[in-house]
């Protein structure tokens, strides 16, 4: 839809091109303003919103397929005056990027590409233009040149000696101060009086003489300006005081990078805190890591449109809170009082939605006592994310490891003393590696990664970390590829060995630790909560569920028994043989599918929709089971939303499928002992019409 008649506009041209073979880029480009709302003189209304434009063939181009045009940013009389275009691109496959630019109206037709900024490693700052202090000095009221208003500037000497004597007690009171700070601020442990005799008598000689030497040369030098000078030299004075007592007291980390990195065995680290388990980047999920014992975590960054840095994986709000739209176009005061996260969407209704945390709380209460991995997820988050650092946690690259993608620059972290964790993307070259080395203390790969290329890494000589880890699984798969530290979404149970319960609690209503969807942080794969009586469900089609919290399964000396209840709220009256049950016995908690080649074997026990209840095998080289039994057994047909109970018997020699309700629903003990293992779960089994799925509650494991 063209603009209003008078409203001008830019026409604006982008292309991408694919370094890799040269082919045409494609993705999208969100463009919006930085402000909420444009009113231009003569037109009704405000313009607001922006607008997301599809990149065809490398072209970008609006949804008509025509040239895309765009407000100019200094239309005369608009309302803002100053404001600038944020361009978000996403290009298939690879991590969001952002830009800023200014469009001005008498373009013919601008090229996007050639007003942004391209390298990584740079700040994206926007010039806004101004009248000069001069101007701004005639526009006041005054009269004179240039000259004369440099002059206007100087006032007369001041007295040196009330400006020394200002000095002295300045300083004074400043180091008072400063010690009275310091014991309370960090000095937890009970030793505020030694470190405040010992600061403060390093840090008077230190200022005293720091002063003096100041105070000397501002006597000799200040003829003209005395006062300027003696001002000079008490703010260096009071400064060079500060950093003598700093070194002193500040807070010493009580667990630092190194000595946790010389712990033995495979480190855990906690992934948005603990992503699968709380709401990630929550301060919900941080507590849950460090109450369960981790060392280490993630905190990742953005920046909200007042400069203050919150913890948030994604530039946008999308899809971790009700809200929409990039942080960096709202309020800092909106972002605390009404955005929430939406956790319960994934990880069950029993949650109460949880706030946004700002990054300074956090550092408040966990820098030092544990490793943080710091990440600016947002080229606009660095300098904030720097300056925050360098400005009021000096002390901050002992406890925190700088955390970025390969693509960015760890120049500022490394000249700073941070050790830095680079990630790489599974298709990174050796020769980007290689660019990369020597600012690299730990490399990065992930869990989707080739075995072989993880190898490859590793044999590089540097330590490896891998992400996301929720599966005890990819554990195992990792170690055995020498990689040394985990990113775990639910690390309780990936460093665990053991089962952590022997009865459901799912009229709780949240996921429990050890739950394994099929894909993690996938709200479809995720398990669901009834509103009522302890239900839940997989609402995907042919979606299964791993039980991790429950395994592995610990027999008695006459083996184990699984007792479950399960319902279908729909009858498929269609097709009555499709069915629903639960896989058991495998050695491991990879995932699993019904008519799938799976990684380890197991079995599976099958409840049609006309009542037919089977035991199958599943092995590691066919899709379909391996039928147990000599036939079927006929159960009533199920009735829709009537409980049916199962049990499931695993002795050192049988395995035995029942339904109670009448002692012929059942196969009898069935000689078979190739499965052994103690990881099982849920299935939907051949189900693809979800209103038809199998529902799940009060599972029961007992020793036989």
């Amino acid at each position: 839809m063209p603009f209003p008649t008078g409203v001008p506009s830019v026409p604006v041209r982008y292309s991408i091109t694919s370094p890799a073979g040269g082919g045409p880029g494609e993705g999208t480009l969100q463009l919006m303003p930085t402000v909420p709302a444009i009113r231009i003189p003569g037109q009704e209304g405000v313009f607001t919103g922006g607008g997301t434009y599809q990149l065809v063939d490398g072209q970008l181009v609006d949804g008509d397929g025509e040239q895309v045009r765009l407000l100019p940013t200094n239309i005369p009389g608009a309302n803002p005056a100053m404001w600038a275009w944020l361009g978000i691109e996403q290009i298939n496959g690879q991590q969001p990027r952002h830009f800023y630019f200014t469009l001005s109206a008498d373009q013919d037709e601008v090229d996007l590409g050639a007003v942004q900024q391209l390298a990584p490693d740079l700040a994206q700052y926007l010039a806004v233009p101004g009248e000069s202090a001069y101007d701004a000095w005639r526009r006041a009221g005054n009269d004179g040149t240039e000259a004369d208003f440099l002059a206007s500037l100087v006032g007369p000497p001041g007295d040196i000696a009330a400006a020394n004597d200002y000095t002295d007690e300045q300083l004074g009171q400043a180091l008072a101060a400063e010690v009275a700070r310091a014991n309370t601020a960090y000095d937890p442990a009970g030793a505020a009086g030694a470190a405040q005799a010992a600061a403060v008598g390093t840090a008077v000689a230190d200022a005293a003489a720091k002063a003096n030497t100041a105070r000397d040369a501002a006597i000799a030098a200040a003829s003209s300006d005395a006062a300027s000078k003696a001002g000079a030299a008490q703010s260096a004075a009071v400064l060079a005081a500060a950093t003598a007592a700093a070194g002193l007291y500040l807070p010493k980390a009580l667990l630092t990078v190194d000595s946790f990195m010389g712990q033995p065995g495979t480190k855990i680290f906690g992934h948005r805190g603990a992503g699968m388990v709380c709401p990630e980047h929550t301060e919900a999920a941080y507590d849950y890591a460090i109450a369960h014992g981790l060392q280490a975590m993630e905190l990742s960054v953005n920046v909200d449109s007042e400069g203050q840095l919150w913890c948030l994986h994604d530039l946008t709000l999308d899809r971790t809170t009700y809200n929409t739209g990039a942080l960096n176009t709202y309020a800092s005061t909106g972002v605390a009082q009404r955005i929430l996260t939406n956790g319960r969407v994934m990880l069950g209704q029993g949650w109460t939605d949880q706030p946004m945390v700002p990054l300074r709380r956090m550092l408040d209460k966990y820098l030092g006592r544990v490793v943080l991995f710091l990440e600016p997820k947002g080229n606009d988050a660095v300098v904030p994310l720097q300056t925050l650092l360098a400005t009021s946690y000096p002390h901050a690259p002992a406890s925190v490891i700088w955390k970025a993608h390969v693509g960015t620059s760890f120049v500022w972290p490394k000249q700073q003393g941070y050790r830095t964790w680079c990630y790489v993307d599974d298709g990174s070259s050796n020769a980007v590696l290689d660019g990369k080395d020597a600012q690299v203390d730990y490399w990065g790969v992930s869990t989707s990664m080739p075995s072989a290329r993880r190898k490859e890494i590793v044999a590089r000589g540097k330590p490896v970390f891998s992400w996301p880890v929720y599966r005890r699984s990819q554990r195992a798969a990792l170690e055995a590829d020498g990689v040394v530290g985990l990113m775990s979404s639910d690390p309780v149970y990936v460093r665990g060995t053991t089962a952590q319960a022997t009865a459901s609690r799912w009229d709780q209503q949240v996921k429990e630790s050890g739950g394994t969807p099929q894909t993690d942080y996938n709200v479809d794969a995720a398990l669901k909560f009834s509103e009522t009586d302890g239900w839940v469900s997989i609402n995907r089609a042919r979606g299964t569920y791993g039980l991790g919290r429950y395994c592995p399964i610990v027999p008695g000396a006459g083996g184990y028994r699984i007792t479950v209840e399960m319902k279908y709220d729909q009858i498929n009256t269609g097709d009555l043989n499709v069915h629903g049950g639960l896989y058991f016995a495998k050695a491991s908690d990879d995932p699993y599918e019904f008519n799938t080649i799976n990684p380890t074997a197991g079995y599976h026990l099958i409840l049609r929709h006309n009542g037919i209840l089977r035991l199958y095998r599943h092995v590691t080289t066919q899709t379909g089971g391996i039928q147990l039994g000599a036939a079927d057994i006929a159960t009533d047909a199920p009735v829709a939303g009537q409980s049916m109970t199962i049990q499931i018997d695993v002795t050192p020699t049988t395995i035995e499928a029942r339904r109670l309700g009448n002692a012929a629903w059942t196969t009898g003990p069935i000689a078979d002992t190739t499965n052994r293992g103690g990881y099982f779960g849920l299935s939907n089994g051949s189900i693809s019409d979800t209103a038809a799925r199998p529902h799940w509650r009060n599972l029961m494991i007992t020793q036989l």
